[in-house]
C-alpha cells in the first residue's frame, strides 16, 4: 500500500484518540469528542512522532492542516507543526490561539492569548512568511523578541485590536515572569508596520522601530499611551535593546515615541490617526529630516497638526515667509480635524506637492494655494465654515477636484462673478487644466461662471445640491462623463447639446433631469449628443422614449432604476411605450436592471436585442421566470443578485457552453461545490429523476469538484452523465434510499471520496465492490480499505500508520 498523504475526517462523534502518519494533509472537522491526535498532542503511546526527540520535526511533511471545531483536543505543540504549511486554519480548539495561513500571510487571534512566543508559535517554521497580522487578543501583553527575531522574510506586521500590548501598569509583571519577553523585535527585512488600537507605549515602540532599517510605511490609529513624537539622534538608540526598557524610565519618555535616525532615508509613508493627545516633541527643524517621506496622513490628531502647521505660511520679523515642519520631498499630505485655533492654512515649502486632501475641519477659514505649483489632485470636504480658497485658479497643473462648497466659499464666489458682471473683467474661479470635477452643494449662484472656462474638462459629478435649478454645461466641450446624484430641484442642463463628446451620463434621484432629458432630442444639435451616447444610467425608467431611443445608436450599456441607498422603483413591468424603446437599441451589449422589487417580468421583446452579451438582475425580487421569447442567442453573461430562487433556478437551467450564469456573483462554470435538495429539517425532495435540461446543465459544470445530493428518498438513479464531470473529486450521497446501483457509464475517472450516508443496502454493496487504491469509500462513516494487510479494532481509538490502519466502528 502506498503511504497515506492525505486525511480528511469530518463529523465523526465518537472518535477521541488518532494516531496518524506524517501526512502532507490533514483535515478534522467537527469533532466533539476528540482528545488526543497523534503528532499534535504528546501523550504517550498514542503519540506518533516521525522523528522521537526532535520535536521540530514532528510532521515534517505537512503541507495544509485544518482543525475546526474540536473542542476536547489538546494540542501540546506549538504550531505550524512543518515548515512546509502553506495552508493552515485552526479555529475552535479551546487550548489553541485562532489561526490560519494564506498566500504568506498569517493571521492569528485569541481571547486567552497574553504571551505570544515559540510557546504558542513554531516561530522556527515561519521564516517563510512575508506578512503577520495579529488581532482581537485583549489580554496580549508581551510578544517575545527571540522567538520574532526568527521572522527573517517578515515585510509586514500588523497589530489590531491588542489594547494591554506593552501596556506599561503591567509590563513590569511580566518583566518579572516572563524574562524571554525583554528583547527587542529585530525584523531585518520589515517594509510596513500597522499598529491600531493598542495599549503600546512610546518608548516600547521606540525600541521596536530602533532595530528596523528598511521599513517603508508606518501606520498607527488610536495608540492612546503614544502622547509624544520626536526624532532620536543616534546616540540615543544604540546599543539599548529592551523591549520594556520604558518601563524603568520617566512618564515623558514611557509616552514618548522616537522616530530613529535610521528611519529618516527610508520612511517613505507616515500615517496617524486617531491620536488626539500626540503632540510634536522636538526641534524645529527634526521633522524635516525625512528626506524620503512622500504620504503623510494626519487624521484626528489636532495637537500634532498644530506642532507641524501651525505657523506654516506665516510672515516672520526679517519678512520671510515660515515653512513650518513638514519635510520638502511631500507628494501626498491628507489631513483632518485641525485644531480650533488653526483658521489658516498655507501649505508653504511643499513644492512637490501632488495630492492635498483637507477633510472635516469644520473650523477652517482659509485655505492659501499658492506654494502648491505642483498640485494635481485636491480634496476638500467637511470645511463647513471655509470662505477663503486663494490660488485655486492659478494651479496649472491641477487634473481633479473634489469639493463640497461651503455656504461662506459659495458666497464669496458669487459675489465674485457679480463684481465681474458689473466691471466687465473676466474671473476664473477654477484652472483652466481641470479633467475632471466633483462637487457637492452647488448653487445657482455660482455654477453659472464655474464651468465656462474649463475647456480641458472629461469628467463631472455635481452631487447633493438640493438648491440647484440649472446647470450650464456648454462650454464644456471636452466632456465625456456627466453625472448628476441627489439634486432634486435640477429641472435643465444649458447647453446639454453642445456637448458632442459625451459618451456616458448618470442621472439619478434627480427626476427634474429626467424630464428635461425627453426635451433634448427635440433641440437642435440634440440628436448629435445622443448618438454618440455609449453608457446610460438613470433611476427614472420612464425618461426612456421612442423619439429619445432612436437617436441612441451608439448606446452600448444601460442601467434602469436607482443606485443602493436611494428609493426602490416601484415599477412593476414596463409600459408599452418602453417596451417599443427598447427594441430600438440594437447596438446595446449591457442591459441592467437595479433596485425594482416590485417589477415582476423581463421585458417582453428581450430576444430582439441581437447585440446583446451581459444581462444584470440586481434586487429584483419578484421576477421569477425568463422571458417567454426566450433570451437573445447573443447573450453570453447572465448576472443575478439578491434575486428570488425560482428565477435563479430556471438561469441556472439556461446556462449553455456559451452563456455563463453568474447567480450572486457566483460563476456556475467555475463552481467547485454544488449540493442537490434540501437542509435537515426541511421537507425532503420529491424528485424521482433529473430532467434532460438538468442532466444537460450538470455536464456545463467542468470544474466541480464536489457534489452532493442530500434528502432525495425518491431519487432513483444517479446523472446519467456524471463520469464525464472530468474535475469531480467528491460524491457524497445522504438519505436517497431509492437509489439501488451506480451509473450505467461509471464513475468519473477523477473520483477520490465516495461517501453514502442512510442509502439502500444494494448501493452500499456496488460501492463497496468500486473502492480502489484510489477511490476510498465511506459507508455511513465508516472507510471501506482494499489491499489493507492488518486490520484491527481496539475500542474507539483510530490509528493510521503507512502500512495499516486500525479503525472502530465510528456509529
Amino acid at each position: 500500500m502506498v503511504a497515506l498523504k492525505e486525511l480528511e475526517l469530518i463529523d465523526l462523534h465518537v472518535v477521541r484518540e488518532l494516531a496518524i502518519p506524517s501526512l502532507e494533509k490533514l483535515v478534522l472537522i467537527k469533532m466533539p469528542n476528540l482528545e488526543i491526535c497523534g503528532s499534535l498532542t504528546a501523550s504517550p503511546p498514542l503519540q506518533f512522532l516521525p522523528s522521537q526527540g526532535d520535536q521540530k520535526r514532528w510532521l515534517p511533511t505537512l503541507r495544509r492542516l485544518t482543525i475546526h471545531d474540536c473542542p476536547c483536543l489538546t494540542v501540546s505543540h506549538p504550531l505550524p507543526p512543518s515548515a512546509l504549511i502553506s495552508d493552515l486554519s485552526i479555529r475552535g480548539v479551546p487550548t489553541v490561539p485562532k489561526m490560519s495561513i494564506n498566500s504568506g500571510w498569517f493571521t492569528i487571534e485569541s481571547n486567552e492569548l497574553s504571551v505570544l512566543d515559540d510557546r504558542i508559535l513554531a516561530f522556527h517554521n515561519l521564516r517563510g512568511i512575508t506578512s503577520l497580522d495579529i488581532r482581537n487578543c485583549p489580554n496580549l501583553v508581551s510578544l517575545s523578541g527571540e522567538a520574532f527575531s526568527q521572522l527573517t522574510a517578515l515585510e509586514y506586521l500588523s497589530i489590531h485590536d491588542c489594547p494591554n500590548l506593552a501596556k506599561s501598569s503591567i509590563m513590569s509583571e511580566v518583566v518579572l515572569e516572563n524574562t524571554r519577553s525583554t528583547r527587542s523585535l529585530l525584523l531585518p527585512s520589515l517594509k510596513s508596520l500597522v499598529i491600531s488600537t493598542c495599549g503600546i507605549t512610546g518608548s516600547w515602540l521606540t525600541q521596536m522601530l530602533s532595530q528596523m532599517q528598511f521599513l517603508e510605511k508606518l501606520v498607527l490609529t488610536d495608540c492612546p499611551a503614544v502622547k509624544f513624537l520626536s526624532i532620536s539622534e543616534p546616540s540615543e538608540t544604540e546599543g539599548n535593546s529592551s523591549l520594556v526598557s520604558g518601563v524603568m524610565t520617566s512618564a515623558q519618555d514611557e509616552h514618548q515615541l522616537k522616530l530613529s535616525y535610521n528611519l529618516l532615508c527610508s520612511l517613505k509613508k507616515l500615517w496617524i490617526q486617531r491620536s488626539p493627545d500626540l503632540e510634536f516633541y522636538g526641534g524645529k527643524r527634526d521633522f524635516l529630516g525625512f528626506t524620503s517621506l512622500t504620504e503623510l496622513l494626519l487624521h484626528g490628531c489636532p495637537k500634532l497638526v498644530s506642532s507641524l502647521v501651525g505657523h506654516m505660511g506665516e510672515r516672520k520679523d526679517d519678512g520671510s515667509v515660515e515653512a513650518g515642519l513638514l519635510p520638502p520631498s511631500l507628494e501626498d499630505l491628507s489631513i483632518s480635524e485641525l485644531p480650533e485655533s488653526l483658521r489658516s492654512f498655507i501649505p508653504e515649502g511643499l513644492l512637490y506637492l501632488k495630492k492635498l486632501s483637507l477633510l472635516g475641519n469644520p473650523c477652517l477659514k482659509s485655505v492659501q494655494l499658492h506654494p502648491c505649483i505642483a498640485l494635481e489632485v485636491l480634496w476638500i470636504y467637511g470645511c463647513g465654515h471655509l470662505a477663503v480658497l486663494e490660488g485655486l485658479q492659478f494651479l496649472t497643473s491641477l487634473r481633479i477636484l473634489y469639493m463640497e462648497l461651503s455656504p461662506e466659499l459659495s458666497c464669496a464666489w458669487e459675489l465674485k462673478l457679480q463684481e465681474q458682471e458689473q466691471s466687465g473683467n473676466r474671473i476664473q474661479l477654477l484652472p483652466p487644466s481641470l479633467e475632471e470635477l466633483d462637487i457637492q452643494k452647488l448653487k445657482d449662484g455660482v455654477q453659472s461662471g464655474l464651468l465656462t472656462c474649463l475647456p480641458t474638462i472629461t469628467k463631472l459629478v455635481i452631487r447633493e445640491s438640493p438648491n440647484l435649478t440649472s446647470l450650464q454645461v456648454g462650454c464644456c466641450r471636452a466632456l465625456k462623463e456627466l453625472e448628476i446624484r441627489n439634486c432634486g430641484s435640477l429641472a435643465s442642463l444649458e447647453g446639454l447639446q453642445f456637448c458632442r463628446n459625451l459618451t456616458s451620463l448618470k442621472v439619478f434621484n434627480s427626476p427634474g433631469v429626467g424630464s428635461f432629458l425627453e426635451s433634448v432630442p427635440h433641440q437642435q444639435g440634440g440628436s448629435e449628443v445622443w448618438s454618440g451616447l455609449e453608457a446610460l444610467q438613470i433611476s427614472d425608467v420612464s425618461v426612456l422614449s421612442v423619439p429619445l431611443c432612436k437617436q441612441l445608436t451608439s448606446l452600448r450599456r444601460l442601467q434602469l432604476g436607482p443606485q443602493v441607498g436611494e428609493q426602490t422603483e416601484i415599477t412593476v413591468s414596463l409600459t408599452e411605450e418602453l417596451e417599443r424603446a427598447l427594441h430600438l437599441l440594437t447596438s446595446l451589449q449591457e442591459l441592467r436592471f437595479s433596485m425594482c422589487p416590485n417589477l415582476s417580468s423581463f421585458p417582453a421583446n428581450l430576444h430582439s436585442l441581437t447585440s446583446l452579451e451581459t444581462l444584470d438582475i440586481y434586487n429584483c425580487k419578484s421576477i421569477t421566470r425568463l422571458p417567454d421569447m426566450g433570451f437573445p442567442p447573443s447573450l453570453r453573461n447572465l448576472h443575478l443578485n439578491h434575486c428570488s430562487e425560482e428565477l435563479g433556478a430556471h438561469c441556472r437551467m439556461a446556462e449553455t457552453d456559451k452563456l455563463r450564469v453568474w447567480i450572486d456573483n457566483q460563476y456556475l462554470t467555475s463552481l467547485r461545490r454544488l449540493v442537490f435538495g434540501p437542509q435537515v429539517g426541511e421537507q425532503p425532495e420529491i424528485m424521482v429523476s433529473l430532467t434532460e435540461e438538468q442532466e444537460r446543465a450538470l455536464q456545463l459544470l467542468t470544474s466541480l469538484q464536489e457534489l452532493r445530493f442530500r434528502m432525495c428518498p425518491n431519487l432513483l438513479s444517479f446523472p446519467a452523465n456524471l463520469h464525464s464531470l472530468t474535475s469531480l473529486e467528491t460524491l457524497q450521497i445522504r438519505h436517497c434510499e431509492s437509489i439501488t446501483r451506480l451509473p450505467d457509464m461509471g464513475l468519473p475517472s477523477s473520483l477520490r471520496n465516495l461517501q453514502l450516508s442512510n442509502c439502500s443496502e444494494e448501493l452500499g454493496a456496488h460501492c463497496r465492490m468500486a473502492a480502489t487504491e484510489k477511490l476510498s469509500v465511506m459507508i455511513d462513516a465508516i472507510r471501506d480499505i482494499v489491499h489493507i494487510p492488518a486490520l484491527a479494532v481496539t475500542g474507539t481509538f483510530v490509528q493510521l500508520l503507512p502500512t495499516h490502519l486500525a479503525f472502530s466502528k465510528l456509529l
